[in-house]
């Protein structure tokens, strides 16, 4: 089975790409920018910007990749390559994109067991253009569709902020992407329950996680035998500290935990604005870090958080317990968190639940010192060898269905 992956940005690292070429699996590889460091205008772009700098992956350097890297650039303004782009950039960058891989795939033609998978929002012509030349065809569906955005405009409005919606455009290409596909692959119960909602075919739907390899192998944590004002419990969010993410519902959470000895660092964007407020003083907004320095927050934190209210997966939550740290997250993500075993499930999205669990963490601290050996294990069956059989029977089913199709 020869693959084909289309991939706008640096998604998960460019984990699914490496992956199946470090197996002999991946025929080429097409993104937007790739920028390796050999190259003296490669190196000058790098240095210019640290979101440009993480356009390349070493694990890829013998791979057949095709990218469109400097009008891509050329097509952005300072502002696209910013945090908080706006929808009508994104949508035009996705168009873009999926131009260019519709282009290059009408060059192929696809071997005998020849899969293309395409990440959604960029993919309606490249999904076309495969299985016109013969490629099974996979949209790789990033969150929960237009379930998800209905959800967090309500979220926004409640809180009284202006729901930035994508134009209807977004999702009328959104849906063409879904009826070309042969099968779409999601993250998660929970966003493959989010697009059959919006009517799309639950035979068409296929579950594959996220995968993740831990640098170096962590061993279970040590924790105190109580906690108090000299030991606080440790709490770590890490991630956009945003509405959707649950940022909301740690802050409240937070007050109504106030003279408890628990204290939070907030490593990752601030959204809300919250450091600049003066009343979360037991809480820490550390900003963003660099990638490389993520693993420290993990060691030092004693559980890790996440009250999202949508999200295709939540990679980070996978990170924390590959370093022994206990969860706390809500069933809206990846399904990576054994409820009572290798850390909490949240019955709730909202502050009294996160409230509940963080007072649970601080009365059993050696309960947490099990969870933490389990979460290790856990984290081991999302390894890239587990992730990529997984892939490969949606792909055998994907060629099944395309083979049926074209001979109906």
């Amino acid at each position: 089975m020869d693959w084909i992956v289309c991939q706008i940005g640096a998604r998960e690292h460019y984990a699914l790409p490496a992956a199946l070429h470090e197996r002999g699996l991946l025929r080429a590889f097409l993104t937007d920018i790739w920028l390796p460091p050999d190259r003296p205008w490669s190196r000058a772009l790098r240095a210019a910007s640290p979101r440009l700098a993480a356009r390349y992956s070493a694990r890829l350097e013998s791979a057949r990749v095709l990218a469109d890297t400097l009008p891509s650039i050329a097509s952005r303004s300072v502002a696209r390559l910013a945090p908080g782009a706006n929808w009508s950039g994104l949508h035009a960058d996705n168009l873009r994109f999926d131009r260019f891989a519709a282009a290059r795939l009408h060059r192929m033609r696809a071997p005998a067991g020849g899969v293309a998978i395409c990440y959604s929002y960029a993919a309606a012509q490249s999904l076309r253009a495969a299985r016109s030349r013969g490629f099974a065809a996979i949209l790789n569906q990033i969150d929960g569709g237009p379930q998800e955005a209905a959800l967090i405009s309500a979220l926004a409005e409640s809180d009284g902020a202006r729901a930035d919606a994508p134009p209807d455009a977004y999702w009328r290409r959104w849906r063409e992407e879904c009826e070309t596909a042969d099968m779409i692959l999601v993250n998660s119960t929970w966003a493959r329950d989010c697009l059959i909602a919006v009517g799309v075919p639950r035979e068409k739907l296929a579950i594959a996680p996220l995968m993740y390899r831990p640098e170096r192998p962590s061993a279970a944590r040590h924790y105190p035998e109580r906690f108090d004002a000299d030991h606080p419990l440790t709490v770590l969010f890490l991630g956009a500290f945003s509405l959707r993410k649950g940022a909301r519902t740690l802050l409240e959470a937070a007050a109504m935990l106030r003279g408890e000895p628990i204290r939070f660092l907030v490593v990752g964007r601030d959204e809300l604005g919250a450091a600049a407020q003066k009343d979360y003083a037991d809480i820490r907004f550390l900003g963003e870090v660099p990638r490389d320095e993520t693993s420290g927050f993990y060691r030092k934190a004693h559980v890790f958080v996440l009250p999202t209210h949508s999200d295709g997966f939540a990679l980070t939550q996978l990170e924390a317990q590959a370093h022994g740290l206990p969860a706390i997250v809500s069933p809206r993500c990846g399904d990576v968190v054994l409820d009572g075993a290798s850390g909490l499930l949240l019955p709730d999205q909202n502050a009294a639940s996160l409230r509940d669990a963080l007072l649970w963490a601080l009365r059993h601290p050696q309960r947490l010192a099990a969870m933490s050996a389990r979460a290790i294990s856990r984290a081991a069956d999302f390894t890239p060898e587990a992730v990529i059989a997984q892939l490969r029977e949606t792909g055998r089913e994907a060629l099944r269905r395309r083979n049926s199709a074209a001979g109906a």
